[in-house]
C-alpha cells in the first residue's frame, strides 16, 4: 500500500504544478495582451491629440494672417470707390500708389485689381499681367475665397475679394508660398503630413512625403459641413501612408487644415514593446513545456522502477501458474510439508501457502499409484538420494490429475534436515501422449480397413512399402509381392514417365485431376484417381496414396460425350457436332466439299398410321442405309424428325452421292405385316460456292435448296443464290408485313356484283390491298400466302372484318341498305375457330341487319374438321351471314360438302367464264356448275367477266350474278358512293 500511495501521490503533486504552471502563463499572457492593447491606443489617442493641436495652430496662423489681409482690404476700399467713380478719368485718386503701398506691407500679395459690381475689370493692379477673369460670388458678405489660380509658370495664387461699400470688388491674390510658409517647421514627424486645403478639397499647401502636390483635389470628410472638427485614421490620398488625420475649419474663412501623424511612427515603440511581450511569453512557455517534460520524465522513470519491483515479486507466482508448478519442503522431525499457493492448489487444498501433513498429500494421490509412490519417497529419504516419480492425483471434485513430483535432501543453514523440490501438473502432456497413442492406433485401423486401396511406396526406389487389406482385394497380388515391387508395375507402360513426373511434383497435397489407368494381376484395366500426401515412413521420405476406382465414371462420362454429339435413336452423329467436324477437318480435304440436305417425305404421318414401332423401324432401316452409303464419300448426320446431311469430302462427288441416295431409298423399307416407300428431296450445296463461310453457311445452302425442291415437287435441286436472294426478300416482306398492321398501310377496296336479273349491284367484295410508301400497291398474290404461312392473316383478317364493316355501315348511311359486303376469309382464320365470334363483334359494334356481311371461303377450308365446320358454318348462318364457295372447281371439289354444309353461294372461278360465249368446254363446266347450284338450292356468282358477250351467255343461262371488270373494277369506298347512284347493268 505504501508503494502504491506513493506512486498515486507523484503524479497528482506533478497535475497540480502543471495546473499552476499554465494558470500563470494564462494570466500573464492575457495581462501582457491587455497591456500591449492599452499601450496601443494610448499612443493612437496622443498622436490624434497631437494631430489635432497642430492642425488647430496652423488654423489659428492661418486666421491671422487672412483677417490681416482683410483689414488691408477694407483700408483700400473708400480709394477704390472713388477711384472707380471716376474711372476712366482718375482725377484726384491714385489708386495704384494705395495698391503699391499695400503689396509693399503685405508681400503674401501678389497682386490687387479692382472690378466693378458685374465683375467687369476697372483697374488692372500694379503688375504688368492683364486682370485675371473674376467671378463674382454669390455671397457678397464678408471676405471671399476663390479657387486656386495658375497663369502659366507663375506661382499659384488664391484670389480673396471683397466687396466695397459702392458695391465694387477689390480683388486680392494671394502667394501660395505665403500658405506653405505656415507649414514649415511643424512637429509632425518624417513620414507625416500637413496641408492647407480650399473648401472644395484642392491643395493649396502640403508639407509631407511625395512633394507639395498643390492643385490636387483630395476628398474631404463628411463630418466638416456640420462640425469644424474632424479626426478619422486613413491612408492618403496623395502618398498611400496611412495616418492618424485631423481636419480642421476654425479660421472663419474657407479654408480647411489637414494634419495626420503617420501610423508607422506613432505604432514603431509599440512594436518593440509586443516583440518584449511576445519574447517574455515564449521564454516563459518554453520553459513551462521543458520543466512538464522533465517532471513527466521523472515520473514515467519512478513508475517504472515501481512496477518493476512489482514484477520481481510477481514473478515467482506467475512462472509456477504458467508452468503449473509449486514448490514444497518437507520438515522431516514434523513430517509437514510447507506447500507454497500453487503447490496447494495442485493438490485440491486451498490456493494459499500453507503447512499441510505429508498424510494429507498420500491421500489425494491414486489408490493405484499410492503404494508405489510411498515406497519410492521412503527409499529416497533413507537413501539420501533424489526423489522422482509420476502419479496421479484425484481431486474432490473426482477429476483426475497427473503430477510429477522431484525433490532431494537439503540443510536449512541452522542444521536443521529438509527435503526439498517442486511438483509440475503434466496432465496435459500425458493426455497427448495418449491422444497420439489412440491416433496411431486409428491410422493403423484406416489403412488397413479402410475399403479403398491405401499403399505407401518409397519416392526414390518407388518400392511399396506397405499396402492395405483393399489393395491387396483389387490388384490381386499378395501382400508379399506387393512389398517386392515398384509402383511402376502396376502402371500402362506409356505412363512410365509421367508418372516418374508426378512423384517429383513438390505441391501438397496432390489430388491428381488426372485419370490414370492401373492393371491388375490379370492385366484387368482399371481407370483410377490418386490422391497423395508425403510422410515419413520408418523414417525415409515416403508417399501415402489412395487409389480411387473411377472406372464407371469413366464409362459414364464417355457415355455422356458420346450423347452429346449422336442422336440415341439412330447412332448418327448430330448436326452441330458434324459442322464442327467438318470445320475442323475442312483445311485437310479439299478446298471444295459438297453437303446433301435430304428430308425424308411424309415421314411424320407414318407413326400416325402404321403405329410407332413400325416408324421407328422405318427410321432405324433409313439410317442404316444412309450411314453405309456415306462411308463411300465422308459422313452424315440425323436432324431430328425427318432430315439427314450427307458430307462428301469431294465436291466433285456431290450429285453422286445424290443420285445414291436416291436409289438407296428407292428400294422400300419391309418390315412385319407389308412394305413402304420412302421418298426424299435433296438440297445440294458445295462450299467452293460459299466464301468465306464455314460448314454451317454450306448446310443451310443445302436446306434451302431442299425447300425449293419441295415447293418444286423435285426429287433435287441444286442451291442457287437466287434462292437465298428469293428467301432474304421472303424475310424481308414478312418482316415489313409484321408492321404494316401499325402504320396503317392496308386499306380495302371494293369491286362492284350486280344481279342478272335487275341490273343493280346488289353487293360489293372487299379486297385488301397494301400500299407503299410511293403509291404503288404490292399484288395480294405476293403477301397473302405469306401471311397465312406465318399466322399474320389472324390479325389481318380481323383488321379486314373490321373495316368492311365499317364500309358497310356507311352504306347503310348513305342510303344503300340493300348492298351487302363480302368478305374473302383464309382457310386458316377460319379453321381457327374464331370466325363467327370476330363477325359477331363486328355486326354489334357497327349495328349492321341480317344478310348485311357475306363470307367467302375456299374449298380447302370446307375439306378440314367436316363436323367443326358445319357447326361454325350453322353458327355464322344464326348470325345472318351469308356463305359463298370461292373459286369453285378450281380445288379438291367435292359434292359431299355442297350437299351437307349450309351454304348460300357457289362463285365459278374466272378460269371457266372467260371466253364462256366461245369456247364450248368452259360452256359446258359453267352450265354443269349452274345446274348443280340450282338443284341445290344455291345462287351462282360469276366471277371474271371482262367482255359484253359472256355477260349475255351467263344470263341466258340462268347465271344469277356477275361480277369483273366489265361490271366494275375494284375502287376506294368514295367512289364506290359515286358509282352506286347512277349505276345499272344494261
Amino acid at each position: 500500500m505504501d508503494m502504491n500511495s506513493a506512486g498515486l501521490a507523484t503524479p497528482g503533486s506533478t497535475t497540480t504544478l502543471r495546473h499552476i504552471g499554465i494558470a500563470l502563463g494564462l494570466a500573464l499572457t492575457f495581462g501582457l495582451l491587455a497591456a500591449v492593447l492599452h499601450d496601443r491606443s494610448t499612443r493612437i489617442e496622443a498622436a490624434e491629440r497631437h494631430s489635432l493641436a497642430v492642425a488647430e495652430g496652423v488654423d489659428r496662423l492661418l486666421h491671422y494672417e487672412i483677417r490681416h489681409l482683410e483689414r488691408a482690404l477694407r483700408g483700400m476700399a473708400s480709394d477704390a470707390d472713388g477711384y472707380a467713380r471716376e474711372y476712366p478719368a482718375q482725377g484726384t485718386w491714385d489708386i495704384s500708389a494705395v495698391i503699391r503701398s499695400v503689396i509693399s506691407r503685405n508681400a503674401e500679395l501678389q497682386d490687387v485689381d479692382l472690378y466693378g459690381p458685374g465683375g467687369e475689370p476697372i483697374r488692372e493692379g500694379v503688375t504688368e499681367n492683364g486682370a485675371a477673369p473674376f467671378q463674382v460670388p454669390g455671397d457678397t458678405a464678408g471676405l471671399h475665397v476663390g479657387g486656386l489660380q495658375v497663369h502659366g509658370h507663375a506661382q499659384p495664387v488664391v484670389p480673396l475679394a471683397l466687396r466695397t461699400t459702392d458695391g465694387n470688388w477689390l480683388v486680392a491674390r494671394l502667394r501660395t508660398d505665403e500658405l506653405q510658409r505656415i507649414l514649415e517647421g511643424l512637429d509632425i514627424g518624417r513620414w507625416g503630413s500637413a496641408a492647407i486645403l480650399d473648401a472644395s478639397g484642392i491643395v493649396l499647401a502640403r508639407r509631407g512625403t511625395g512633394g507639395g502636390h498643390v492643385g490636387r483635389r483630395i476628398r474631404i470628410p463628411e463630418g466638416l459641413a456640420t462640425d469644424t472638427t474632424v479626426q478619422v485614421p486613413l491612408a492618403s490620398q496623395l502618398d498611400g501612408i496611412k495616418r492618424f488625420a485631423s481636419f480642421t475649419s476654425t479660421s472663419g474663412y474657407r479654408f480647411v487644415v489637414a494634419v495626420g501623424i503617420a501610423e508607422r511612427e506613432v505604432l514603431a515603440p509599440w512594436w518593440n514593446y509586443v516583440f518584449t511581450a511576445v519574447a517574455v511569453l515564449f521564454l516563459y512557455w518554453i520553459g513551462m513545456v521543458l520543466l512538464m517534460r522533465r517532471l513527466v520524465s521523472s515520473e514515467a522513470s519512478r513508475e517504472r522502477t515501481q512496477a518493476e519491483l512489482m514484477r520481481q515479486a510477481d514473478w515467482l507466482v506467475k512462472a509456477q501458474d504458467a508452468s503449473r508448478a509449486g514448490v514444497w519442503a518437507l520438515e522431516l522431525d514434523q513430517e509437514k510439508v510447507r506447500a507454497s499457493a500453487q503447490a496447494a492448489a495442485l493438490f485440491g487444498f486451498p490456493g494459499e501457502a500453507a503447512l499441510i501433513p505429508l498424510e494429507d498429500f498420500f491421500e489425494r494421490m491414486h489408490e493405484d499409484d499410492r503404494l508405489r509412490v510411498h515406497d519410492e519417497f521412503s527409499e529416497s529419504l533413507a537413501s539420501g538420494g533424489p526423489f522422482h516419480s509420476e502419479y496421479r492425483i484425484v481431486l474432490p471434485e473426482r477429476g483426475c490429475r497427473w503430477i510429477s513430483a522431484r525433490g532431494a535432501r537439503v540443510d536449512d543453514g541452522a542444521g536443521k534436515p529438509l527435503m526439498t523440490g517442486t511438483i509440475i501438473d503434466i496432465t496435459e502432456r500425458r493426455e497427448n501422449l495418449a491422444r497420439l497413442e489412440r491416433a496411431e492406433q486409428e491410422f493403423r485401423e484406416l489403412f488397413d480397413l479402410n475399403p479403398l486401396p491405401f499403399w505407401v511406396f518409397d519416392v526414390r526406389s518407388l518400392r511399396f512399402l506397405a499396402v492395405n487389406e483393399a489393395a491387396i482385394r483389387k490388384y490381386g497380388y499378395s501382400r508379399d509381392e506387393f512389398l517386392t515391387m515398384t509402383i511402376l508395375q502396376i502402371r500402362a507402360p506409356e505412363d512410365h514417365a509421367a508418372v516418374r513426373v508426378s512423384v517429383g511434383d513438390a505441391m501438397e497435397p496432390r489430388e491428381s485431376e488426372r485419370v490414370w489407368l492401373h492393371y491388375a494381376r490379370d492385366g484387368r484395366p482399371m481407370y483410377v484417381r490418386v490422391h497423395s500426401s508425403s510422410i515419413q515412413f520408418d523414417g525415409q521420405a515416403a508417399r501415402l496414396v489412395l487409389a480411387e476406382d473411377v472406372s464407371e465414371r469413366v464409362a459414364y462420362e464417355e457415355d455422356l460425350a458420346w450423347r452429346a454429339t449422336h442422336d440415341e435413336s439412330t447412332g448418327m452423329l448430330k448436326l452441330r457436332a458434324l459442322m464442327a467436324q467438318v470445320d475442323e477437318r475442312s483445311p485437310a480435304w479439299e478446298t471444295d466439299y459438297g453437303v446433301a440436305y435430304v428430308q425424308l417425305r411424309d415421314l411424320e404421318i407414318v407413326s400416325p398410321t402404321l403405329g410407332r414401332r413400325m416408324g421407328e423401324a422405318i427410321l432405324a432401316e433409313v439410317s442404316r442405309r444412309l450411314e453405309r452409303l456415306a462411308r463411300g464419300y465422308g459422313t452424315v448426320a440425323y436432324l431430328p424428325s425427318d432430315s439427314f446431311v450427307l458430307v462428301a469430302t469431294k465436291g466433285a462427288s456431290t450429285k453422286a452421292m445424290a443420285s445414291a441416295v436416291l436409289d438407296t431409298l428407292a428400294d422400300p423399307v419391309e418390315f412385319e405385316g407389308g412394305s413402304h416407300r420412302v421418298d426424299a428431296w435433296i438440297g445440294l450445296a458445295r462450299s467452293s460456292g460459299v466464301e468465306h463461310a464455314g460448314a454451317e453457311q454450306v448446310i443451310d445452302d443445302a436446306a434451302l435448296a431442299a425447300l425449293h425442291a419441295r415447293n418444286e415437287n423435285q426429287p433435287a435441286a441444286p442451291f442457287r443464290k437466287e434462292m437465298a436472294e428469293q428467301a432474304t426478300e421472303r424475310l424481308a416482306m414478312l418482316s415489313r408485313l409484321r408492321s404494316a398492321l401499325e402504320r396503317d398501310e392496308f386499306e380495302l377496296f371494293f369491286q362492284p356484283i350486280a344481279s342478272l336479273a335487275t341490273g343493280w349491284i346488289v353487293a360489293v367484295e372487299s379486297l385488301l390491298r397494301w400500299r407503299q410508301a410511293d403509291g404503288t400497291h404490292v399484288p395480294p398474290s405476293s403477301f397473302i400466302p405469306l401471311s397465312e404461312e406465318s399466322g399474320l392473316i389472324i390479325p389481318i383478317g380481323e383488321w379486314v372484318l373490321d373495316r368492311a364493316a365499317a364500309a358497310r355501315a356507311r352504306l347503310q348511311a348513305a342510303g344503300f341498305d340493300e348492298v351487302a359486303v363480302a368478305v374473302n376469309v383464309s382457310a386458316v382464320q377460319f379453321l381457327g375457330g374464331r370466325l363467327p365470334s370476330s363477325l359477331r363483334r363486328a355486326i354489334d359494334r357497327y349495328h349492321l341487319r341480317a344478310g348485311a356481311l357475306h363470307v367467302e371461303l375456299t374449298e380447302t377450308a370446307m375439306l378440314k374438321g367436316r363436323e367443326t365446320v358445319r357447326a361454325s358454318l350453322e353458327e355464322l348462318q344464326r348470325e345472318g351471314v351469308c356463305v359463298s364457295i370461292d373459286d369453285f372447281g378450281t380445288g379438291f371439289s367435292s359434292m359431299a360438302y355442297l350437299r351437307d354444309l349450309p351454304l348460300d353461294y357457289l362463285k365459278i372461278d374466272r378460269s371457266f367464264v372467260v371466253g364462256v360465249h366461245r369456247d364450248e368446254r368452259n360452256a359446258s363446266i359453267c352450265r354443269a356448275l349452274i345446274a348443280l347450284a340450282q338443284g341445290l338450292n344455291l345462287r351462282t356468282i360469276a366471277e371474271g367477266v371482262e367482255e359484253r358477250e359472256e355477260l349475255e351467255w351467263l344470263r341466258t343461262n340462268g347465271c344469277d350474278q356477275v361480277q369483273g371488270y366489265y361490271v366494275a373494277r375494284p375502287m376506294a369506298l368514295d367512289d364506290l358512293f359515286e358509282r352506286l347512284r347512277d349505276f345499272r347493268l344494261a
